[in-house]
């Protein structure tokens, strides 16, 4: 896995799902951590693929959160930065590939979802379970990308631009 073949946006994911698990005293980094990172994210790009692909965000956003508070919390001398899980992990590798696969040059944020959502995570559970699963996350990508491909660090920003900032 090469961190440098990431958008901004999802190694910003990562970096913010790193300093959750370090606020919650987790010692590992889980998928569950980059999933609620997605959710909280302001500008809803997660909750609104999700919602795109026949889920429903908030009921995801419970079950991911019931996940996290189960995770094991240490305090003291023992917490430290948290290593990945090997869930997270696969979860990576598996957006790469799916990038690749997919002839974007990076891995975006949708890439990441998906390949949560393929996992056999706890996050991966809430996604499927609540009317996320893969392949409707991949239907709803190709609509919202309408054949575009991720050709740099930033081309999540050119995807729902002129719905961010056109008038009809």
């Amino acid at each position: 896995m090469d961190i440098a073949k990431f958008t901004e946006r999802s190694r910003g994911f990562l970096q913010a799902a790193q300093t959750i698990a370090i606020r919650d005293f987790n010692q590992q980094l889980t998928p569950e951590h980059l999933l609620k990172a997605m959710l909280d994210d302001e500008e809803g790009a997660a909750s609104s693929l999700i919602r795109a692909a026949g889920g429903a965000p908030d009921a995801v956003r419970a079950a991911n959160e019931q996940a996290l508070a189960k995770l094991p919390k240490v305090q003291g001398g023992g917490a430290g930065q948290p290593s990945a899980t090997p869930d997270l992990v696969r979860v990576l590798d598996a957006a790469e590939q799916g990038a690749q696969k997919a002839g974007d040059s990076f891995v975006a944020q949708d890439r990441l979802l998906v390949a949560i959502a393929a996992s056999d995570s706890p996050a991966g559970r809430a996604l499927k379970e609540n009317g996320a699963t893969p392949d409707a996350l991949d239907k709803a990508i190709a609509t919202i990308r309408k054949g575009r491909t991720v050709t740099s660090e930033n081309a999540e920003a050119n995807f729902d631009a002129l719905k961010k900032y056109a008038r009809d």
